[in-house]
């Protein structure tokens, strides 16, 4: 059984209606950090949507094993491929996959700091007294918000990324984000990327008299783990958030208060979100594209949001394009 995607659906994250102010990017980017792995893949998406970078480190290591036969009631979502398995399944909402914020790893912090937005930093850390453990490099990537939609076009062609739009429902381009997938599997390790760049970062920490624990370098990096595009008019926004899945499956944690609707849009299954509790509401919409192996959310939030028919014409939009 592959590892797979857990992802707790966008808990309390608008603010209540009254509210007169929101944040500067989108609230769902709050909790989508409880995506905690893909397929049998550990992706730098944690890293994207978490405004907070210093609560990562305790995020990541929340990787679950789930298996889907546990958890196929009926009144769950299942969205399926052309071959009819399984591809996101929704399940029970548990407080496992929330997890608690804890203080960054420092060695992150270090390599944040080292980093240029839109770097990629491979780095090792000296253990002398872990001799004998297998030697492993560890990755940080710092985010790089792409205010330009030529720059953003640019990206996504580079990277393979799934293309979005420059306009969405109205509403104007504002800035996008791609992020890289990191090797996490024994397979993605033994290939040369991994093994040279591990190679020579304990090469220098083995030669190195200074007493010095952290070695990183800057590596080129091509493919993406998650593509996304923040869209604005006025006070009101829409997130676009397409996660690659390479082969895995994804799980999605349902909470009681969300009610779920499987609508047909364009010969794809969409899920329309709605949920309402006593201090919040809320609606999104999620989807599977099967050619590009990726699962979509579309989110509305600000001073109004759309209406679950501008939520359908949008998602056809979407779907439809090329």
């Amino acid at each position: 059984m592959e590892r797979a995607a857990i992802k707790r659906e966008y808990q309390d994250i608008i603010m209540a209606s009254n509210q007169e102010t929101l944040p500067e990017i989108d609230v769902v980017e709050r909790v989508m950090g409880r995506i905690n792995g893909l397929g049998d893949r550990r992706s730098s998406f944690l890293q994207g949507i978490m405004r907070n970078t210093t609560v990562l480190g305790s995020l990541i290591g929340l990787i679950l094993m789930v298996s889907v036969t546990a958890y196929a009631a009926s009144e769950y979502i299942q969205i399926r491929n052309t071959a009819g398995t399984v591809k996101v399944q929704y399940i029970p909402a548990t407080n496992e996959a929330a997890g608690s914020a804890t203080a960054y790893h420092k060695y992150a912090k270090l390599a944040q700091a080292f980093a240029k937005p839109g770097e990629l930093i491979a780095y090792y850390v000296k253990d002398n007294k872990a001799s004998k453990k297998e030697a492993v490099l560890q990755f940080e990537y710092k985010e790089q918000r792409i205010r330009s939609y030529s720059d953003f076009e640019k990206e996504i062609k580079r990277t393979g990324a799934p293309k979005l739009p420059e306009v969405a429902n109205g509403y104007a381009f504002d800035y996008g984000k791609v992020f890289p997938s990191i090797p996490s599997t024994d397979a993605e390790k033994g290939k040369a990327f991994y093994r040279d760049n591990l190679r020579e970062l304990t090469a220098r920490a083995n030669k190195d008299a200074s007493g010095e624990k952290m070695f990183m370098k800057a590596v080129p990096w091509s493919e993406p783990a998650t593509v996304s595009g923040i869209y604005t008019k006025g006070k009101a926004h829409i997130g676009i958030y397409a996660t690659l899945m390479h082969g895995g499956d994804m799980y999605v944690e349902q909470e009681q208060e969300n009610k779920t609707d499987k609508i047909r849009v364009a010969g794809t299954e969409v899920v329309y979100n709605s949920v309402k509790k006593q201090s919040v509401s809320y609606e999104y919409l999620n989807w599977y594209n099967e050619e590009q192996d990726a699962y979509y959310t579309l989110t509305s939030y600000g001073d109004k949001s759309l209406s679950k028919e501008q939520f359908l014409k949008l998602a056809k939009e979407l779907i439809e394009q090329k």
